[in-house]
């Protein structure tokens, strides 16, 4: 008998966090060069540049840890149709005769990167986008092995691994779904709320800052639910805690008209994933050309009463 045969959501838990690590890696830097901005730290002295080149064992890290990700999702489809289909063995060596040993799945042989392909391919829907996928895969195979068995990836940047985690996840998902998953991976944290949870829970716009600081804007138009190019708004939860406890205030917009008409009368926030009714008249501030008001009073165009 095989004993303990993994499931789809084993190894789809599995893909997930690996994802989200990948992400999490190239993030951590990117917030840290931001705070060391902020701060006038970073001078024409250590460029942004000079950072990241300080970190390359960071990034080339994180797309092997984003192949290893994209793996166990491949392995939660199969698994979804039968984990049996990643047992390399040959069927007659399997233990599943009365007079053979029982072994746990783990124990046995799996099958390779390139079989992994073939059998992946050979259960999906004919919705999948395989062509695009496969391409995508190869592409990013090729660079990881020449991390793990050779001396690397000459001039490997890590807006080149970001846009592979958003493609990546579209294929398995929806163009929009890393939003949600960004957003339970920060919230995942054990030590999330400690402090105040409305006030860290607001503090995920620095993520959706540094996917479009990463992303050109064309491409990030495919996984956004609203057309990056149209007018943003404060969110009125979100901007309140963020600024409750500062002196200088942020505005981070990342909410938008749902739908995107001038009649709309409510918004979306992208970084709470609230959203919230508002009225459609002029700010009374004459410097500012907002319409959309919360709570009567409120301009999330300028976020003045």
């Amino acid at each position: 008998m095989i004993k303990n045969i993994p499931t789809y959501d084993q190894f789809e838990n599995l893909g997930l966090q690996c994802i989200c690590k990948s992400f999490e890696m190239l993030y951590s830097i990117g917030a840290r060069i931001e705070e060391y901005s902020e701060e006038e730290i970073i001078a024409e002295e250590v460029t942004e540049d000079d950072y990241w080149m300080h970190n390359s064992i960071t990034v080339s890290t994180s797309l092997i840890v984003l192949y290893q990700g994209i793996e166990y999702l491949m392995k939660s489809r199969i698994t979804a149709k039968s984990a049996l289909l990643l047992i390399e063995k040959n069927r007659t060596d399997w233990p599943t005769l009365p007079d053979k040993k029982d072994s746990d799945f783990d124990e046995l042989q799996t099958i390779s990167g390139e079989n992994l392909l073939s059998v992946f391919c050979a259960i999906l829907p004919s919705s999948f986008q395989i062509k695009n996928f496969v391409d995508d895969y190869k592409e990013l195979r090729i660079r990881r092995n020449k991390l793990v068995h050779s001396t690397g990836v000459k001039d490997l940047e890590y807006k080149y691994v970001v846009v592979k985690i958003l493609r990546f996840l579209s294929h398995f998902y929806t163009p929009t779904k890393w939003i949600e998953i960004f957003r339970e991976m920060f919230m995942s944290d054990p030590t999330f709320g400690y402090w105040d949870k409305d006030v860290e829970s607001a503090y995920f716009y620095r993520m959706l800052n540094f996917v479009e600081y990463s992303v050109s804007t064309a491409e990030l138009k495919k996984y956004l639910p609203y057309n990056i190019k149209s007018r943003r708004y404060c969110c009125p939860e979100c901007t309140y805690w963020l600024n409750k406890h500062l002196s200088n205030p942020l505005q981070p917009k990342w909410s938008f008209l749902n739908p995107n008409k001038p009649s709309s009368i409510k918004i979306e926030c992208l970084i709470c994933g609230n959203t919230y009714d508002v009225e459609r008249k002029d700010c009374v501030d004459t410097e500012c050309k907002g319409n959309v008001i919360y709570d009567e009073v409120l301009c999330l165009t300028c976020y003045k009463e």
